[in-house]
């Protein structure tokens, strides 16, 4: 199999997300800009190993139990569910609230983890949820470590495809640096509606960011002045989980962000 083809077949999969889990062939054809003969031999290959299925009711590709497989071999590798579940478990339980691990990976933050709280009304984000880095404490207490220059090429990008989300680069740029100095970060209403979350970074052994340890709930009970208030039991949890993290490797697509020329 070709490199070109190995390419194509990711571009395949990397269009099933949260959003949109489904495709039919001919809207994913259209959406890759790809002739809908390679998108079905494509998608005939990934069937019969496993990767996507097709929905006999509805026609339509979905992902397969071959990621499944292979998401549990990730978990177990990581053994992240024995090691950092009963820390997160702790802070869930002294807050009252639902505690979220995001992990950078390609200029995205990704929920890795959740602990979610007990109350009736909670947090309302999924696993494998992904949003950009200028967006919501737990992204941008991420961004504000990675170097200048890709701070600056993220946050301009991010004006040109969601101005909404950034109507001034340089107050978003000033944010980041206010939230380095300060290592923490507090957002409602960014990431998901109605949801606010209060945010310190995670380092891996070489103390290079690797992504974020939150509290998160309903933004009417989760306030700025409530958040400042839990803030130190995320921070009294920070030793235990650095000498977590500085043993394990996460395979996340991070190295050339970390690795920009200045």
């Amino acid at each position: 199999m070709s490199s070109k083809t190995v390419e194509k077949a990711l571009q395949v999969l990397d269009q099933f997300t949260l959003e949109q889990p489904k495709w039919g062939l001919r809207e994913l054809s259209r959406k890759l800009e790809m002739s809908h003969t390679i998108v079905h031999r494509m998608l005939t290959t990934l069937e019969e190993k496993g990767y996507v299925f097709r929905n006999p009711e509805t026609q339509k590709y979905e992902l397969g139990i071959k990621l499944l497989e292979l998401s549990n071999v990730v978990e177990q590798h990581f053994q992240i569910s024995e090691i950092i579940h009963p820390i997160m478990h702790k802070i869930a339980s002294e807050t009252g609230e639902s505690v979220v691990m995001t992990l950078l990976d390609n200029e995205e933050g990704v929920f890795s983890k959740i602990v979610e709280s007990s109350q009736q009304v909670r947090f309302a984000g999924s696993v494998g949820r992904r949003s950009p880095l200028y967006v919501g404490a737990s992204h941008k207490v991420i961004l504000c470590h990675l170097p200048k220059d890709v701070q600056r090429r993220i946050v301009r990008e991010g004006a040109l495809q969601h101005p909404q989300l950034i109507p001034s680069e340089e107050e978003t740029l000033r944010r980041l640096d206010e939230i380095e100095r300060n290592n923490w970060a507090y957002s409602a209403g960014e990431t998901i509606s109605d949801v606010a979350a209060v945010s310190i970074p995670l380092f891996d052994y070489g103390h290079k960011v690797l992504g974020s340890l939150s509290i998160a709930g309903p933004s009417y009970r989760l306030t700025e002045e409530v958040a400042k208030e839990i803030l130190p039991d995320l921070e009294r949890h920070r030793s235990e989980l650095d000498s977590v993290l500085s043993k394990v490797c996460f395979p996340t697509r991070r190295n050339f962000l970390l690795h920009s020329l200045h």
